[in-house]
């Protein structure tokens, strides 16, 4: 019997490895062990699932990655992607610093009391939730990217983290962040990716979401007569090239020319419809992707069609604030946040003032508890679309996804007390308290009813774990016939999960600054000491010349 399953097992690593996403770089033994299989493999997705079936991590808020970072998005010709190829000709110089005012002149985002620059430039430190850009949180794991659009008066879009949060149009805008995902999907071409869209914004406000436009509809799709939806193929080239030849001899098209009719659209989905075709990357509102398996989804995602390699694809509800297209589980009197405050009427006597998750053996267990029944509640409880109720959508035409918040929430008192009495930040928290294994083992020990989209920070700490474990959950991936039971969920090792030992961002400022000082002495006393060797006699030297 030992002898049967060993062989099985051999035959099911030989399935693996020839059906199989293999994770590149593979060389260090951290990301190694964060696979239940050997040298980073994971057998591919069961295409017959449907899309709200299937496990998928998230990378909450992706775009903040991009935070005191470079933007060196490179398209195949080696330009750079600095903003949006629409925006003006001279679109980096634009982008980079420069929006445009209520009379139409420019203005320099730069510009503004040190003040404000030292405060913004702590709040984005503070609210970075991820490291490292979208194509290495997909390699880190992530599958689904949590995206917040914001558009400027001149055009660019780039992306927020809440009201107080932008990040820099100088470090990335859509148009790179769409080079980076296809980089990926390119590299890995098996392998679906899903950007969500919500909380559009504009720096005008309002007004600016509000009004409507009359574009052309997604070239993707169509809509029959009896409500049907064909979905169309890529681009034709000559049709392209005709039109852009007619466009610069001022030729309008007729409505029969074009491959879907033209309809209202608010203005900032036309917008973002706009740069999703100029980089090739299929955009949907929720309703294509309701009631449809993996294998659909895969087709309507299919880059080959326009030109590329891999799935990835955009969606939201194509609304004024391109919302979400599933439940969120964001349930405000629920929310579990890493700091609290204790009440004073209610704390015992030589009681914490503070409940703070990052304290591991103490308060931290019950903060780490509360969060844990949060993420179990919005997959177990009954179903039900009332967004003040945790639990996985009733309607699943209207939500056809459910994410899982496994993360810690905010507000302005965890915040307060984050920054002046733990000294740290969101990815501090996220380190020192563990957070990301916690959700592993539960995943791993099968705690869900049903995982569809699990929202993670810091992807980069242990995503690929929590990867591994939703692929090779029973009937997730292309390993799911009977005779395969052995191969999935439990039955598979554990992974093996990094415990980051990093301090946080305050007292590596300390230290950073205690061991300058300490060099700037010593270097200060050398250059001393050697002056005065080379000075010749002193003072106060005693000279030997042999005289007695």
């Amino acid at each position: 019997r030992p002898l049967i399953v060993w062989l099985c097992f051999i035959f099911i690593s030989i399935i693996v490895h020839t059906q199989a996403y293999h994770r590149a770089p593979c060389k260090k033994i951290a990301v190694k062990y964060q696979f239940q299989f050997s040298e980073c493999y994971a057998p591919n997705i069961n295409q017959d699932l449907y899309l709200n079936e299937a496990s998928f991590v998230m990378a909450h808020d992706s775009a903040t990655g991009y935070i005191h970072t470079k933007n060196n998005n490179n398209n195949n010709n080696g330009d750079s992607y600095i903003s949006d190829d629409d925006v003006s000709e001279s679109s980096e110089y634009i982008a980079e610093s420069w929006g445009v005012n209520d009379d139409g002149d420019y203005y320099n985002y730069n510009q503004g009391s040190t003040w404000n620059k030292i405060s913004t430039n702590l709040l984005a430190v503070y609210g970075k939730t991820q490291v490292g850009s979208v194509y290495e949180q997909l390699n880190d794991g992530a599958r689904a990217l949590d995206l917040r659009p914001r558009i400027y008066n001149n055009g660019t879009i780039g992306f927020h983290h809440g009201s107080l949060i932008n990040i820099p149009l100088s470090t990335i805008t859509l148009g790179g962040l769409l080079e980076d995902a296809k980089q990926w999907c390119n590299d890995n071409p098996k392998e679906l990716v899903i950007l969500f869209h919500h909380e559009l914004t504009h720096e005008a406000g309002y007004n600016a979401l509000s009004s409507e436009v009359y574009t052309e509809i997604d070239d993707f799709y169509t809509t029959d007569d009896d409500g049907s939806v064909t979905y169309d193929d890529a681009y034709d080239d000559e049709e392209e090239e005709s039109k852009s030849q007619s466009q610069d001899q001022g030729d309008d098209y007729n409505d029969d020319q074009q491959k879907s009719g033209y309809s209202y659209f608010y203005s900032g989905i036309a917008k973002l419809k706009q740069v999703y075709r100029q980089h090739y990357v299929p955009y949907y509102p929720c309703d294509v992707l309701s009631g449809i398996t993996v294998g659909e989804a895969m087709e309507l995602a299919d880059l080959s069609k326009l030109g590329g390699k891999g799935y990835l694809l955009a969606v939201d509800r194509h609304d004024m604030y391109a919302s979400f297209c599933g439940k969120a589980n964001w349930v405000e009197n629920e929310l579990v946040t890493c700091h609290s405050k204790n009440d004073e009427n209610e704390r015992e006597e030589n009681a914490p003032r503070y409940q703070m998750c990052t304290n591991r053996k103490n308060t931290g267990q019950s903060k780490l508890s509360k969060l844990q029944e949060y993420v179990l509640a919005s997959a177990n409880n009954d179903a039900t679309d009332n967004a003040d109720e945790l639990g996985p959508p009733a309607d699943e035409s209207y939500y056809p996804f459910n994410q899982i918040q496994g993360f810690w929430q905010v507000d302005s008192e965890s915040a307060s007390i984050g920054i002046t009495h733990a000294a740290s930040t969101l990815l501090d928290d996220n380190r020192r308290s563990n957070v990301n294994a916690e959700m592993v083992a539960l995943a791993y020990d099968q705690k869900f009813t049903n995982i569809n989209l699990f929202s993670m920070d810091n992807v980069a700490l242990n995503g690929n774990a929590m990867f591994s474990v939703l692929r090779n959950g029973c009937g997730q991936s292309v390993i799911k016939d009977d005779d395969d039971y052995f191969a999935c969920g439990k039955n598979l090792v554990m992974p093996h999960m990094n415990v980051s030992q990093r301090l946080p961002l305050f007292w590596n400022i300390i230290l950073i600054v205690v061991y300058s000082s300490l060099f700037i002495m010593v270097s200060v006393m050398l250059i001393q000491a050697f002056g005065l060797r080379d000075h010749g006699l002193q003072d106060h030297r005693v000279e030997c010349n042999g005289v007695l």
